[in-house]
């Protein structure tokens, strides 16, 4: 897989000393909310997009959608693109010609409202057409799950 994208949706992004992330309450594929409407506090994205290094991208536009619904977008310029490559060391453990280069960027909504039940999408536009992340789904809790909700809340 040459291009592809990677999202990571939790409640915190904490920007330590010496250039560390720590991400905090990681979500996996499911959100799970008591009821709805429900309203989050917070909500992060790290979105991941990575190339070959000879075949860099020429333009990159990363949309973040709920259902259809347009949330945010960047669109980063070929200069940006270049320069972020060129100024950041990239270490591999791939070959010479199979080096990836690493594009991230993150988004913070706060708060995030949900109506109902939905789908928070990660979209890049690239020369070569479109890249899918993965996606987070947001649902009700059901049966037993309220209680574990409640527990955790404590």
């Amino acid at each position: 897989m040459s291009r592809h994208a990677h999202a990571i949706y939790c409640d915190d992004i904490r920007h330590e000393l010496g250039g560390k992330l720590t991400l905090v309450g990681v979500y996996s594929r499911h959100l799970l909310v008591p009821s709805f409407p429900a309203v989050l506090p917070k909500l992060c994205l790290l979105v991941d997009v990575v190339t070959l290094e000879n075949k860099p991208f020429e333009k990159l536009k990363i949309r973040v959608l709920l259902d259809e619904t347009r949330l945010a977008e960047v669109e980063i310029s070929s200069e940006d693109i270049r320069a972020g490559f060129e100024n950041v060391p990239q270490i591999d453990d791939a070959s010479d010609t199979e080096r990836r280069l690493t594009f991230a960027a993150h988004f913070v909504f706060s708060p995030l409202k949900f109506d109902g039940p939905g789908m928070i999408r990660i979209r890049v536009e690239t020369e070569n057409g479109e890249i899918r992340a993965n996606a987070l789904r947001v649902d009700q809790m059901i049966g037993n799950s309220n209680a574990l909700f409640e527990q955790l809340s404590e």
